[in-house]
C-alpha cells in the first residue's frame, strides 16, 4: 500500500509542456533512435566491411588513394583514430606521387581531425604553411571552412575573455572570406550562407532557403544534420524558440542516424532541455555525448559536457530535496485523509444499514403498489373495451339512424307519389267510365268493344308508371347512374338514350337499391317476366369489376339521398 501511494505521489511531479506538438513528437523519435543506437552502429560497419572488400581490386597508389578517401569519409566522425591512420596514408601517398596539391588537402583534414578531437594547437600547426589564396577553389574553400572550425573550438575553449573575442573576430572573417569563394553547388553552401546571413535584413530568405532543404531531406547524413543546426540558429536569432528546438531535434535527429560521434547538436539540445526543466531527457542525451566524445577521444568536448553532467547532476539532488519535501508533505496529507477516509466509511456503513432497511420498506411499498396498479390495469382494460364496444355500438345506431332516416324520407316521398298516382288513376277511371257510359247509352258497342279490345290504354300508363318512377327515384338519389356506372368496366358502362332516364337494367337495379332483391316481386312491379330480371342481373354482374357475390350488396349502398 505504501509503495503504491509513492508511485501516485511521485506521478504528480510533472514534466514540462512544450507548446509545440511537433517539436514533443521530434523528441520522441530522438529518444527511440537513440535507444536503437547500436542498430545504426551496425549499419555503418556494414558500409565499412564492404568497404574492406574493395581492397582486393586496389592495383595503383591512386586507386588506394581515392580508396582511403572514402575510409576517412565514413570514419572521420565516426572513429577519429581510424581517420588520422588514413589521413597519414593518403599524406603518404600524396608524397610518393609528388602530389603537392593532395597534401595541402590532406593537411586540411588532418587539422580538422586535430580540432575534432581538442588538439587546437596542434591543428593550427598543421595550417602554418599553407596559404588560401595559393589554393584552387574548391581547396581555398575547405580551407576557409577549416579555419572557422578551428577559431570557433579556440573561442569556445578560451571562455569570455578578450581572448575568445579574438578568435570569434578571426572566425567572423574567414566567414566572409568562404562566401566569396564557394559555390552554390557545394554541399556546405546553405551552411556558410546560414552563418553569412545570421543576423541580417537576409537572413528570412537564407531561412527559408534552408526551411525547403531540410523539410524535403531524409535526415541521414551529415549535410542534412548542418543544415539543420544552422537553421535552428537563425530561428534562436530571430526569436523563435520552438522552431530552434524543432530543427535542433532535427539535427540531432541526422547525427544520431549517422553514428556521428562529434554530436555537437545533440550536446546544444541536451543543455536547452536542461534550462526548460527536462532534466531527464537532458541527462539521457548529455550521457550519449559524452560516450561518444569519450570513444571519439575529443578532450575539448569531453571537458564541456562533464560541466554540463555537474550541473545536470547538482539539479537532480535540488530535485530529489523538492520531491523529498513534496513526499512528506504528501504523506501527511495522505495520513490525515486515510483518517477521515475511515471515519467517512464508518458513516458510509451506518448510512448504507438505514438505506437498506429503508430500501426494505420501499419494496414492500412498491409491490402493494404494483398489485394496485395492476388491478387498476386490468379496469382500465375492461373500461376501454366497453368503450370500444359502445363506439361500435354508436356507429351502428349512427348507421341505423342513418338507414332510418333515409327509408322515412324515400316513404315520404314515395307515399306522395302513390297517393298522386292513386288519385290520377281515380280521375281517369271516372273519366273512361263516363266515356262508356255515354257509349252505352248512345249503343255505341262497336267503339266500346274497340276500346277494350287495344291494349294501348294500358302500354301508355305503363310508360307513364316508368317515367314518374325513374323521376322521383333519381330525384332521391341523383347520383345513383354515375356511381353504378363505377361498378362496372369502362366498355361496359350503360349509355343512356336522349331523353331517357332509367333503362330496365338501371330500373331492376334501382328496386334493388330501394331494398326489393326478390326478382320476382321485381317482375310484378316492372310489369315483366322474372326471367327477364333475372338475365339484366346477371349480365350486370358479369359486367362488374367488384366481386359477383358483392354486387348486390355494394349496390344497395349506392348514391346519397338528396334530401
Amino acid at each position: 500500500m505504501r509503495n503504491l501511494i509513492l508511485c501516485l505521489l511521485f506521478s504528480l511531479i510533472s514534466l514540462p509542456a512544450f507548446s509545440s506538438t511537433r517539436v514533443e513528437q521530434l523528441l520522441c523519435q530522438l529518444d527511440s533512435m537513440i535507444q536503437h543506437k547500436d542498430e545504426f552502429a551496425r549499419i555503418k560497419e556494414s558500409k565499412l566491411v564492404e568497404l574492406q572488400k574493395k581492397r582486393k581490386s586496389v592495383r595503383t597508389l591512386e586507386e588506394q588513394y581515392w580508396l582511403n578517401r572514402m575510409f576517412y569519409e565514413e570514419y572521420f566522425v565516426y572513429n577519429a583514430d581510424s581517420a588520422f591512420a588514413y589521413v597519414e596514408r593518403n599524406l603518404n601517398i600524396s608524397a610518393q606521387l609528388d602530389k603537392p596539391e593532395w597534401a595541402k588537402e590532406w593537411k586540411i583534414k588532418k587539422s580538422f581531425m586535430l580540432a575534432a578531437t581538442g588538439l587546437l594547437k596542434e591543428a593550427a600547426d598543421e595550417l602554418k604553411g599553407i596559404s588560401g589564396y595559393s589554393l584552387n577553389s574548391d581547396l581555398r574553400t575547405e580551407y576557409y571552412g577549416q579555419m572557422i572550425y578551428l577559431y570557433s573550438h579556440l573561442g569556445q575553449y578560451s571562455g569570455d575573455g578578450d581572448i575568445a573575442t579574438s578568435y570569434y573576430q578571426l572566425e567572423g572573417l574567414y566567414k566572409d572570406s568562404i562566401y566569396s569563394t564557394i559555390r552554390p553547388e557545394d554541399p556546405f553552401y546553405l551552411w556558410y550562407k546560414g552563418w553569412k546571413f545570421m543576423g541580417t535584413p537576409h537572413t528570412s530568405v537564407v531561412k527559408e532557403e534552408l526551411r525547403r532543404n531540410v523539410d524535403s531531406s531524409n535526415l541521414d547524413n551529415r549535410i542534412d544534420a548542418m543544415n539543420a543546426y544552422i537553421l535552428s540558429h537563425l530561428y534562436k536569432s530571430d526569436g523563435q524558440q520552438n522552431k530552434f528546438i524543432e530543427y535542433l531535434i532535427c539535427s540531432s535527429i541526422a547525427d544520431v542516424r549517422m553514428s556521428n560521434k562529434d554530436i555537437a547538436s545533440l550536446e546544444e539540445l541536451a543543455k536547452v532541455l536542461f534550462d526548460m526543466g527536462d532534466l531527464d531527457r537532458a541527462s539521457t542525451y548529455i550521457n550519449y555525448c559524452l560516450q561518444n566524445a569519450q570513444l571519439y577521444h575529443n578532450r575539448v568536448r569531453v571537458v564541456g559536457i562533464s560541466a554540463v553532467q555537474d550541473d545536470i547532476h547538482r539539479a537532480y539532488e535540488e530535485r530529489n530535496v523538492r520531491q523529498q519535501a513534496r513526499l512528506h508533505l504528501f504523506l501527511i496529507t495522505v495520513s490525515i485523509l486515510s483518517v477521515l477516509l475511515i471515519i467517512l466509511v464508518l458513516l458510509i456503513y451506518r448510512q448504507m444499514k438505514r438505506l437498506s432497511q429503508s430500501r426494505l420498506q420501499l419494496n414492500e411499498t412498491n409491490r402493494l403498489l404494483n398489485e394496485h396498479v395492476e388491478e387498476l390495469s386490468q379496469a382500465h382494460g375492461q373500461l376501454a373495451e366497453v368503450n370500444n364496444q359502445l363506439q361500435i355500438v354508436n356507429e351502428q345506431l349512427k348507421d341505423v339512424n342513418g338507414q332510418l332516416q333515409e327509408s322515412n324520407y324515400v316513404k315520404e316521398e314515395y307515399i306522395g307519389y302513390i297517393f298522386a298516382i292513386c288519385s290520377n288513376y281515380i280521375s281517369k277511371l271516372d273519366e273512361y267510365r263516363r266515356n262508356i257510359n255515354r257509349k252505352v247509352k248512345a249503343n255505341q258497342f262497336e267503339e266500346i268493344k274497340a276500346m277494350t279490345d287495344t291494349p294501348i290504354m294500358a302500354q301508355n300508363e305503363l310508360k307513364e308508371f316508368y317515367h314518374n318512377f325513374d323521376a322521383i327515384f333519381l330525384h332521391i338519389y341523383p347520383d345513383f347512374v354515375h356511381d353504378f356506372n363505377a361498378l362496372l368496366r369502362p366498355e361496359e358502362q350503360i349509355t343512356l338514350k336522349e331523353g331517357e332516364l332509367l333503362n330496365t337494367e338501371l330500373r331492376i337495379y334501382a328496386l334493388v337499391r330501394l331494398g326489393i332483391t326478390d326478382s320476382v316481386k321485381i317482375a310484378e312491379f316492372l310489369h315483366c317476366s322474372a326471367q327477364t330480371v333475372y338475365n339484366n342481373r346477371l349480365k350486370a354482374r358479369n359486367k362488374a369489376i367488384i366481386p359477383k357475390e358483392d354486387f348486390a350488396k355494394v349496390v344497395r349502398s349506392l348514391g346519397n339521398v338528396q334530401c
